[in-house]
């Protein structure tokens, strides 16, 4: 499944956004987040919209 994820980074508030191919939230996530950091974005996770529009906040698909 493809996911987009949607965020900030931590330092400058830049806005951040990726899609991530991934089986749930949660590894989706944990992607978006190590291709920010490859990219030297500290990623502050707003959003992981999945499949069908559905919004899953940053406390549905885990905290960094």
């Amino acid at each position: 499944m493809t996911f987009l994820i949607v965020g900030l980074d931590r330092l400058t508030l830049a806005p951040w956004h990726r899609n991530v191919m991934a089986g749930d939230a949660t590894s989706a996530r944990r992607i978006g987040c190590g291709c920010a950091a490859r990219e030297g974005v500290e990623l502050v996770v707003a959003a992981v919209i999945g499949p069908g529009a559905a919004v899953l906040g940053a406390q549905a698909a885990g905290r960094a």
